[in-house]
């Protein structure tokens, strides 16, 4: 009878056995990976996991609607805008009031880090709920509005209006669920991106007319500014997306022989600059906070200028390319400080947006890096042999 065998090295060896139960692995082919794994691990598939999860919601979503429209004593409900409660309007609260529970909820469940402190996952369950809370809403809101300038007039009997609370809710709630039952580093780092640029595209949208590039880009986040909330939510939240992303970058960096005082120098780094971004917003550019927005917003720049300069101290196997392009990172973000300072060519907004852009795509990049670091660490050659 023919033997087949799995020559590996011994250090994975090692790692694997502290997975085993009994000196048994399991094996599956999971999205053209192949994967190891303790068999009494119960592995319960995500899609019914939300499925399971999101009923309960869903109903208590159509009661509770069918209830308020009934309490209104009207024969027909608006589908969107109108004076009285519509579907799109319930549909919008019930669906971001269950979706934030339900997210911070199945996040706990799902989140077994020992490791972390208490604060540390209250702070990170807190952030990526709201964030991602947030995100739905917004999408809530665009797909109303066109759904409103398609189907206007459009009204239901109580019943039906109900019915599509629950369904609206429900798919709302799945996909809060999933997302909180598959957060992993690249989908923090799009959640990142997805609420800086979105935050700030809003915020500038909002103030056109106040003709706030004529100002400066701090503008956005004065008093001044037209809702100028959005501008420092947007920072605030952003940096506190960045911890979590540190949190969970260096907390898998811990595992690897790779780690040492340098990548702790590198978190203290991400952890300082998040900390700048959120002083960037909880002090806006104006009276008394003046100084320490400006000292904040020069500090970010800073730390990142360091980063780059130390780069290869920091991180000998950096790659050519990383590097090169870290290198004219740095020329950019000189020249754009001398056009401004120097020869005066671009002004206070265009050098503020510069600055920051290159700062914030560097940091970015930078922790794609260091995953392929991780990556490239864990990986190893194995045999197969057949005897």
């Amino acid at each position: 009878m023919t033997k087949n065998y799995l020559e590996i090295p011994e250090e994975l060896y090692n790692k694997l056995s502290d997975y085993a139960e009994n000196d048994q692995l399991s094996i599956r082919l999971e999205n053209q990976q192949i994967l190891l794994e303790n068999p009494k691990i119960n592995h319960t598939n995500k899609q019914n996991l939300a499925l399971h999860y999101f009923i309960v919601p869903s109903l208590a979503s159509g009661i509770i609607a069918l209830l308020i429209f009934l309490s209104t004593n009207h024969p027909q409900i608006a589908f969107t805008g109108s004076r009285h409660l519509s579907v799109a309007s319930l549909s919008i609260i019930l669906s971001t009031l269950f979706g934030f529970f339900g997210f911070i909820w199945t996040y706990l469940r799902k989140s077994c880090d020992l490791s972390k402190s208490k604060f540390k996952i209250f702070r990170e369950t807190l952030t990526l709920s709201v964030a991602y809370t947030s995100i739905s809403f917004a999408v809530q809101i665009i797909f109303w509005y066109i759904i409103g300038k398609t189907f206007s007039g459009v009204t239901f009997d109580p019943f039906t209006a109900g019915f599509l609370v629950l369904v609206f809710v429900g798919i709302i709630f799945y996909f809060l669920i999933s997302a909180a039952l598959s957060v992993t580093l690249p989908n923090l780092i799009l959640l990142l991106f997805t609420t800086f640029i979105g935050g700030i595209i809003v915020s500038m949208a909002t103030n056109n007319q106040k003709d706030w590039w004529q100002h400066n880009f701090s503008f956005l986040g004065t008093g001044e500014a037209t809702q100028h909330w959005q501008f420092n939510i947007t920072l605030i939240f952003s940096a506190l997306i960045l911890l979590t992303i540190t949190d969970f970058l260096f907390a898998e960096f811990s595992k690897s022989s790779l780690y040492n005082y340098k990548f702790k120098l590198i978190r203290i780094f991400y952890i300082l600059i998040a900390f700048l971004i959120a002083f960037v917003g909880i002090f806006p550019a104006q009276s008394w906070t003046m100084p320490i927005h400006n000292n904040s917003a020069f500090g970010l720049v800073a730390v990142v200028l360091i980063m780059i300069i130390f780069l290869k101290w920091l991180v000998p196997t950096i790659s050519k390319e990383f590097l090169a392009l870290s290198w004219t990172a740095l020329i950019a973000l000189i020249l754009s400080a001398v056009a401004f300072m120097g020869i005066h060519y671009l002004s206070l907004t265009v050098f503020e947006i510069i600055a920051f852009a290159i700062a914030f795509t560097w940091l970015v990049m930078f922790i794609n890096s260091l995953r392929g670091i991780i990556q490239e660490g864990n990986e190893w050659q194995v045999k197969l042999l057949q005897k």
